[in-house]
């Protein structure tokens, strides 16, 4: 029998599993076992811990689980966890987005895939073909023209994504590509599937991404954000809402989000859908069922005034309001990326000055003396990052560089 006041919550941050706990709900909770603090086991009525990527491992786990607890429903507010939770709902007929729905945000060539076959949605269509041998590289570039772009057809946080700017850079991204089929010591390595690659025709202009959260088909906007994005890396070092644009952009952004999610079949829940603004107008770039990352659920929450994670989380049981239309933006907020030079760390300091600063809105900052730092090559290989409200989007933006330039981070060859 089901229990509308209980969740099966899958993988996430303590956050997550704090706010589900929040609103007075019985929580099931699957994790990582290496992932899982002993100390959050109070806040949870049962713990699984297992890969649960696996559907083989997690399937009778939770299947174990429904018959002692009933929960109504199984919700992810990470990447990795959201087609776990949907092959949940749907074996155990609980509604919600449906692994074939889910999977088209998961996997970005089904992705293209689905637009391609459907009406076009935003300015322009974009060519992509899946990377199967090197030859297809040189193909694609004389097919379509450089640059284009390589990536991993999942995971998140612009990790792999590689430009590929001429004839003369195909040998380096062949390299690059190979490294990342290998690669074992990332962590995005264990929680995704880096193995396919998919090439797809470069789109000039700058990226926003659009936030949504859909009621039943309705597809409420909450904001527009405007990413600040590093040219070669193509890692979002920023990220500031409301969007400094005009209200016809902004609004053709809106719509293309909306035509968008009605392509896909997506009916419930939050949505990040990232959107460049080329010349031509709005280009779709990829989109993630969920909220993003980046400290976007804390800036939306202060700007907003919506907690979209904690209304995923009662949606989805039944036990929320839809949102009557678009929340009013009261100032702004800004994040950025907190990155230091590659090696071993040695001392972090002025954090607490950033804390105590009277615009600061959050700091999400885990590295301690001894900690390796990485090449930059995906936001997952930043420290961590800090928001910082204002008045309007510049003001944010300045408060946040600025208490970003008081956080330094020494290191020394590893």
């Amino acid at each position: 029998m089901r229990n509308p006041e209980h969740v099966l919550l899958i993988g996430g941050t303590p956050k997550h599993l704090r706010k589900a706990a929040a609103l007075g709900l019985g929580v099931v909770y699957v994790q990582f076992e290496n992932e899982f603090a002993p100390g959050l086991r109070s806040l949870a009525e049962a713990v699984l811990l297992t890969d649960y990527t696996d559907w083989r491992s997690l399937r009778p786990l939770v299947e174990s689980a429904y018959e002692s607890w009933g929960f109504s429903a199984a919700v992810s507010l990470t990447e990795p966890g959201l087609d776990p939770a949907a092959r949940v709902n749907d074996l155990l007929g609980l509604g919600g987005t449906p692994y074939e729905v889910s999977h088209r945000f998961t996997d970005k060539w089904l992705m293209r895939r689905r637009l391609a076959e459907g009406p076009q949605v935003g300015a322009r269509r974009v060519a992509a073909e899946l990377l199967t041998v090197d030859d297809d590289l040189d193909r694609f570039g004389a097919a379509h023209g450089f640059p284009f772009i390589v990536k991993p057809t999942s995971g998140t946080a612009s990790f792999g994504v590689v430009k590929v700017d001429g004839a003369d850079s195909l040998g380096a991204a062949r390299q690059r590509i190979r490294r990342l089929h290998t690669s074992t010591d990332h962590p995005l390595t264990g929680a995704y599937d880096i193995e396919r690659f998919m090439m797809e025709e470069y789109v000039p202009g700058p990226l926003y991404s659009v936030e949504t959260f859909s009621f039943d088909g309705r597809h409420v906007v909450l904001t527009v954000t405007e990413a600040i994005t590093r040219p070669r890396t193509h890692v979002h070092v920023g990220h500031a809402l409301p969007a400094r644009l005009s209200a016809e952009d902004e609004e053709r952004m809106a719509d293309t989000a909306r035509r968008f999610l009605r392509a896909m079949g997506f009916r419930d829940g939050p949505a990040h859908t990232e959107i460049i603004l080329s010349p031509q107008g709005p280009v779709i770039c990829e989109s993630q069922n969920r909220v993003g990352g980046a400290l976007l659920t804390d800036m939306i929450e202060a700007v907003y005034g919506c907690d979209a994670q904690s209304l995923a989380i009662s949606w989805a049981l039944g036990l929320a309001d839809p949102l009557p239309g678009r929340p009013v933006a009261r100032g702004a907020a800004a994040s950025w990326l907190v990155v230091a030079e590659e090696g071993r760390v040695e001392r972090v300091e002025g954090v607490e000055r950033v804390r105590a600063a009277p615009d600061t809105l959050t700091v999400s900052l885990g590295v301690a003396p001894g900690d390796l730092v990485r090449p930059l090559e995906g936001q997952w290989d930043g420290l961590g990052h800090i928001s910082a409200l204002g008045p309007d989007t510049d003001a944010a933006i300045d408060a946040c560089r600025r208490n970003l330039r008081e956080i330094r981070i020494r290191t020394r060859a590893a």
